[in-house]
């Protein structure tokens, strides 16, 4: 395909740099808002269309004066991170508006859209996922426009404990071992629990028990969390922790009686005393009837912290089980606009909150009070 001249108008919440015009939409990675250039695609759709690449420095004509020099050698070759080529605040500016641009068009937005940014851009993840092919020799990042493997032999946004097992894993191609008796591709998933280092092969993501990749902006979340619930629910209320996990998010709300419901449970169950668990499958089309039958008739609240593709059964869940508030946390913005633009029932969004818990990366977790009645 020839080149295509761009024009960046402003970041999608992809983090792609998105430029237009009558004919064609461009989605380049790697952009900032105002720069200018050519550049080849990697892939096209809608007969041409729609276009998607990822900046190579010389395609540049018109620089931001926002960009910086990326510290991190493998920035431009990989899809974990989308902002080091710019400067932490500036970061925080474009999710910021990302986020507004998202949310604001909700008519039920009762709130000024809020950012809490992290303390620290590097070295705070505590988990991270890779991808290995046994023929071609390669363990890394999916690049998310050719699906191949992007190898990673550092990392600049993991802990210094996950940091020192990943290079282990690439000396000599000492990951190949661990993988030997597995099938041809997969992947190998690093996290620190309790202090130590653990490893799984082709498990299911978080396998031994769900926690936040950033403790520090976690511990921020959950005060949060604490201070919305308990300036809005009178303790009468029952709580119900749904896709809770552990009970990480209501373990300090002791003054509540609160049902922790998740279709997978902990591998290691220290509930507190004001926490049941119940393993429910979420999805499955009894899920918010057998919930129903838990509540026993109490008044609830819910705490809802879905997986990436958010709930979509959302109003029914209002429906039946009425609750006089939801506290809703998202990782991925777009499926939290997209449930509650789909709810049916009466309610304002009476909070909303941005927490960076994944910077450098296009990512953050979007914190919601959504009231009813």
């Amino acid at each position: 395909m020839k080149k295509v001249e761009f024009n960046i108008d402003h970041i999608d919440p992809l983090g792609q740099g998105i430029s237009k015009t009558d004919e064609q939409v461009c989605f380049i990675e790697k952009t900032l808002p105002g720069e200018t250039g050519e550049i080849a695609p990697i892939k096209s759709k809608k007969k041409g269309r729609l276009i998607f690449s990822r900046l190579d420095l010389k395609d540049l004509r018109t620089k931001s004066e926002h960009r910086i020099e990326a510290e991190c050698k493998h920035f431009y070759n990989c899809s974990g991170c989308h902002y080091l080529h710019t400067s932490y605040e500036n970061e925080i500016a474009l999710k910021h508006n990302t986020a507004k641009r998202m949310f604001e068009r909700i008519d039920q937005l009762n709130a000024q859209v809020e950012l809490i940014s992290a303390p620290e851009r590097y070295y705070y993840r505590n988990r991270v996922q890779l991808h290995y092919d046994k023929e071609e020799k390669k363990l890394g990042m999916i690049d998310s426009l050719n699906s191949k493997i992007r190898e990673v032999e550092s990392c600049m946004v993991v802990n210094s404990n996950i940091s020192n097992k990943l290079k282990e894993l690439y000396e000599e191609d000492s990951w190949l071992k661990l993988v030997k008796f597995e099938a041809p591709k997969g992947h190998i998933e690093i996290y620190e629990l309790d202090s130590n280092i653990q490893i799984t092969i082709n498990k299911r993501y978080a396998e031994g028990g769900f926690t936040q990749v950033n403790e520090v902006m976690n511990a921020k979340m959950l005060s949060h969390l604490e201070t919305q619930v308990r300036s809005h629910i009178p303790k009468e209320v029952m709580l119900l922790d749904l896709f809770g996990g552990a009970g990480n998010l209501s373990r300090n709300l002791v003054e509540y009686q609160t049902l922790v419901i998740d279709g997978f449970p902990p591998t290691k169950k220290d509930f507190k005393e004001h926490q049941t668990f119940e393993e429910i499958n979420l999805y499955h089309k009894n899920a918010i009837d057998l919930i129903k039958k838990r509540a026993d008739g109490n008044e609830v609240a819910i705490i809802l912290d879905p997986p990436r593709s958010g709930l979509k059964n959302i109003s029914e869940l209002i429906s039946k089980l009425n609750p006089t508030h939801i506290f809703m946390i998202n990782c991925e913005a777009s499926s939290a606009v997209r449930d509650i633009k789909s709810i049916e029932q009466k309610f304002t969004i009476e909070d909303l909150t941005i927490f960076d818990l994944f910077p450098g990366t296009r990512h953050f977790e979007t914190f919601s009070t959504l009231r009813f009645g």
